[in-house]
């Protein structure tokens, strides 16, 4: 019956003298065990605790650098819109001079001259006389 126990022996202050605990062995073991859960149960959620902490700060690092993203879009989009105005204005001015100067005709595509071949003219002038020859 008393490998059924185990006997713990506390040595406190002289006055306390030595005192005597005894347990059974299939509460320590009980008691071990739970030890032991609880310790992994820590380890387990520091670590998740650990693991939210990074994610949290790279989160808010992310919406940081958005929030920086969205400000340079807004910039930009302002730029753009300023440049558009700028270049309806040049339009404008472009064909007031192009009006003044009688330069109406810009817009039209040119021929390119001297560039190799008969010129259609010439070639009309033959596609005729071959269709009168016949």
């Amino acid at each position: 019956m008393d490998k059924d126990y185990l006997n713990i022996l506390v040595f406190g202050h002289t006055t306390y003298g030595i005192r005597r605990v005894r347990i059974r062995k299939e509460s320590f073991k009980m008691v071990v065990y739970l030890l032991i859960f609880l310790q992994l149960s820590f380890t387990f959620l520091l670590c998740d605790y650990i693991q939210v902490r990074k994610k949290n700060f790279l989160l808010n690092q992310l919406r940081q650098e958005s929030q920086i993203q969205r400000s340079q879009i807004q910039l930009f989009s302002s730029k753009i819109e300023e440049l558009e105005k700028k270049l309806s204005k040049l339009k404008g001015i472009d064909r007031r001079i192009r009006i003044i100067a009688n330069l109406e005709r810009g817009h039209e595509t040119i021929p390119f001259i001297g560039m190799g071949g008969s010129s259609s003219s010439v070639v009309r002038e033959k596609s005729n006389d071959q269709e009168d020859g016949k």
